[in-house]
């Protein structure tokens, strides 16, 4: 409900007991731009009324004169049902408007001539037939245009319900074509700039079509047909021979079904295509490729109307709420809302004689009202029931801190806001997949030759001159950015910038989000930053694949709204050929590392099932089912916790910490090594000063010397493998925890949400503590490169398991408000960083995370159901 009202400026009821839609009502000015517009009204039940408005403002009552009888100007009866009406230049050598009537039956286009009379019975009009066209099935709509860039004519074409679109040129047939993907008719609109036609097809996509492309496909068909007599039997042989039907020029996947759509010029080189859906308003530009804008409506629409403000240019658009309820936008925002009195079908917006742009709507019952938008609310607010004298003392209280806050207030507004940097630097992230990079073929030495890699273009503007920019791109392993890092002396108006993302190794992928953040300095020397994020496509890291019946690690997604399609899900993977054999499952492989990961949906639990023998392949497809299916929903999405999703955490753990053991075995190896190295050159270094009578070789120093070099090169090769395990162990452990607190997500509150991603969601990514006992003088030349090699690799005393430990008992203890009970350390020392060096220190560490995760849920440990291994196939989910 709306806070105002709509005001009444005409009123009136078309017949009785008569029913109207969408298409029922119509404004053009049938006489000349001088007289403005008239209302033509047709029912279903055959009834065509014509109106014109003479309603005026009354200075004396404040109010409008409204409905006069002498505002009928003609009501007449068709043969048959109204389907549609438009009006246009549709007889040959004249430019004067005529009035086309669709009817189940025929085509009829009439003349409409004006005879004026006296004041008492006011103006009248005349209908007269030019002519008629028999339609060959039943039509469901009718659009005109000057298709073919025609000049000065108007051309019809007739929708049939089975999607055959008929078209004339005036007074003659001109050809019929089929188009694909109609189950119904679906809105249509004529875009005479560009000839094209613009429709919705039943698989919720937008397609284009050239008239021209039409006309010449049914040139070629009637050809191969072969010549024939009469509207009708070439029209069905047309049918025979569009066995292929004719491909679209563009398509633009809406993903929703469509309620109407409208062209509206924006200037003199750019047209509008404003498209309402069920749940969303889209304004594409011209080629139908790409968005405008597009807002999320939060109510149900029932029809709109777009139109353009002269000069500005502005675009306003008309919806119609469920509720009874008129948005006004300007682009996608909300500018202004009223109530109207009904809940109406079709809305235009007209220029009458004493008012203009009023809103005129038309409900399916048949009250036809012209209003326009008043700002005063019809509030009732109640008298308070015990009146109180006026405290002076503690109004000035209150006036003297106001002030304080007011002067407060104006010391801050040095400080920018967030809404200030924003306005003073906009970072636009576009990404494309690159084409030419992958396949769609299935071939696995295709793919394993074409890496997809995906274009990514960074758009900076600024209205003021910026200085020291510097931007920095950051995603996910195995994702890679070729440029990742530039900067530039100064910004002034506009930088764009090109990189690319492309998958390198065979790590599982975590996430697909690509994050840019930049840092400048603005003129007053202010340093600020702002980060942007985007999704990169899922085609760079995955390719569909047939489904796989059973797997060993299960992930269930349970929905509160009935389950969406995969279409709606996954559109980059509905057009593959190997998801075309059933639409219950879609399986995804991952091209570094040939995991496939198969998700299928039960409507009967109204639920998710996302399985793989690989279970940190799963992630990153429950990340992207997750948010999609909240984007498209917004009814709660649940998960469940098994004791699988735990137990793949406590593993990686263990990897994890393995190879962090390793790698201080390695070291202390390498110590023991170079403090032995250290000793033989000292007595080397003795023996050559002292010239013993003996030789050097002969006190086998330099054969130890050479055995100690040679074991400490092959240790160094060690640790290097053992830094590269580790850091696969600590990206798996990662991939492990992201997936854990996905399904926390849903089963906690926001706060203990964000209290466990602080404590365990962070990067596991040792500290800067290096090995003490490395060499570091050695004369040998050749062994100084193996010194800085130590101390580039080094080791780590401190990592993800120290500060995740300290994390979980604090979790445990001040925010959960239930310490652990196997806990023993004073209050003093939660917080500290003690290092994890045995086994039984890290199932201490997986007990906690397994407690929290329990106390997260409220639930008991029996509450954490464990999915089975091969629980059931994907037919079963």
């Amino acid at each position: 409900m709306s806070l105002f009202k709509t005001k009444e400026w005409w009123r009136t009821r078309c017949g009785a007991n008569e029913t109207f839609d969408k298409h029922s009502l119509l404004a053009a000015p049938l006489f000349g731009n001088e007289r403005q517009d008239i209302l033509v009204v047709g029912s279903h039940d055959g009834y065509l009324r014509m109106y014109s408005p003479s309603s005026r403002w009354v200075d004396e009552t404040k109010s409008p004169t409204n409905y006069k009888s002498t505002d009928l100007m003609i009501e007449t009866r068709l043969d048959d049902c109204i389907v549609d009406m438009k009006a246009g230049k549709f007889v040959s050598g004249s430019q004067d408007l005529r009035l086309a009537v669709l009817t189940p039956s025929k085509l009829t286009v009439y003349n409409v001539a004006l005879v004026d009379q006296s004041t008492e019975y006011g103006d009248r009009c005349e209908l007269k037939i030019a002519y008629e066209h028999p339609l060959p099935r039943f039509p469901a709509s009718l659009t005109v245009g000057p298709f073919g860039g025609v000049r000065g004519r108007d051309f019809l074409c007739v929708q049939c319900l089975d999607g055959t679109l008929l078209f004339y040129e005036q007074e003659m047939f001109a050809f019929s074509q089929v188009t694909r993907n109609r189950l119904l008719a679906e809105p249509i609109i004529y875009v005479p700039r560009y000839d094209l036609f613009v429709a919705a097809s039943s698989s919720w996509y937008l397609e284009c079509h050239r008239y021209q492309s039409m006309a010449e496909w049914s040139r070629s068909t009637e050809r191969v047909s072969g010549s024939a007599n009469g509207a009708e039997e070439r029209d069905a042989q047309h049918r025979r021979a569009n066995a292929t039907s004719l491909e679209p020029d563009w398509t633009y996947n809406i993903g929703e079904a469509v309620l109407g759509i409208e062209a509206v010029t924006l200037s003199s080189f750019e047209v509008g295509i404003v498209v309402l859906g069920e749940k969303h308003l889209y304004c594409l530009k011209d080629n139908c490729t790409s968005v405008k804008y597009a807002k999320r409506l939060e109510y149900k629409p029932l029809c709109f109307r777009a139109y353009v403000i002269e000069p500005d240019g502005k675009l306003m658009v008309l919806v119609i709420a469920d509720t009874s309820t008129l948005m006004i936008y300007e682009g996608s925002t909300l500018k202004w809302s009223a109530q109207l009195p009904f809940a109406p079908v079709a809305v235009a917006r007209v220029q009458l004689e004493h008012l203009q742009g009023v809103i005129v709507v038309l409900s399916a019952d048949g009250r036809l009202e012209a209003c326009y938008l008043g700002s005063e609310p019809s509030l009732f607010v109640a008298p308070p029931l015990h009146p109180r004298g006026y405290d002076y003392t503690a109004a000035e209280q209150e006036l003297a801190e106001l002030r304080a806050l007011s002067r407060k207030s104006k010391d801050s507004e040095n400080r920018a806001s967030d809404a200030g940097m924003d306005a003073e630097l906009i970072v636009s992230i576009n990404v494309s997949l690159d084409s030419n990079s992958s396949d769609h073929r299935t071939d696995n030495e295709v793919e394993a030759k074409l890496q997809p890699i995906c274009n990514v273009t960074i758009e900076l503007s600024s209205y003021a001159v910026l200085s020291d920019v510097q931007v920095c791109v950051d995603v996910c392993k195995p994702l890679v950015v070729a440029d990742d890092f530039y900067a530039l002396p100064n910004l002034c108006e506009r930088h764009a910038t090109k990189t690319r993302v492309y998958v390198d190794g065979d790590l599982p992928a975590i996430s697909s989000e690509i994050r840019a953040t930049v840092t400048y300095r603005t003129d007053a020397g202010a340093l600020r930053s702002v980060r942007r994020t985007s999704q990169l496509p899922l085609k760079t890291m995955l390719r569909s694949c047939p489904p796989e019946s059973s797997a060993s690690f299960v992930t269930v997604i349970k929905s509160g709204a009935p389950l969406l399609t995969f279409t709606q899900l996954f559109p980059e993977f509905s057009a593959d050929q190997s998801q075309r054999q059933g639409w219950n499952a879609l399986g995804l492989r991952h091209l570094n590392s040939g995991h496939t990961v198969t998700v299928a949906s039960g409507n009967a639990g109204n639920r998710y099932r996302v399985q793989s023998n690989d279970g940190l392949s799963s992630t990153l497809v429950v990340s992207r089912l997750i948010d999609r299916s909240r984007s498209k929903n917004e009814e709660s999405v649940g998960t469940t916790i098994g004791q699988n999703h735990i137990r793949l955490v406590h593993q990686r753990i263990d990897d994890h910490f393995a190879a962090r053991q390793k790698i201080n075995r390695i070291t202390n190896e390498i110590g023991l090594l170079t403090s032995q190295l250290r000793n033989v050159e000292r007595k080397m270094l003795r023996a050559v000063r002292e010239r013993n009578e003996r030789s050097l070789p002969d006190t086998g120093l330099p054969f130890l010397f050479d055995s100690t070099c040679d074991t400490i090169f092959a240790l160094l090769e060690q640790l290097a493998q053992a830094r590269a395990e580790r850091e696969r162990a600590g990206h798996e452990l990662r991939c492990s925890v992201e997936l854990l607190l996905l399904l926390v997500r849903s089963n906690a509150t926001n706060d203990k949400y964000e209290a466990l991603r602080a404590a365990i969601g962070f990067e596991p990514r040792p500290s800067d503590r290096f090995v003490s006992n490395v060499i570091r003088n050695v004369d040998n030349v050749e062994f100084r490169t193996v010194h800085s090699d130590i101390t580039k690799l080094g080791v780590w005393k401190q990592d993800w398991e120290e500060i995740a430990d300290a994390a979980l008992v604090a979790l445990l203890k001040s925010i959960l408000k239930k310490p652990a009970t196997s806990e023993t350390r004073s209050s003093s020392t939660w917080n500290a960083l003690t290092p994890i060096s045995s086994n039984k220190e890290v199932n201490k560490l997986k007990t906690r995370l397994a407690h929290a995760i329990r106390r997260l849920e409220g639930s008991r440990e029996s509450d954490i159901a464990e999915i089975e291994l091969n629980d059931g196939n994907v037919e079963s989910a």
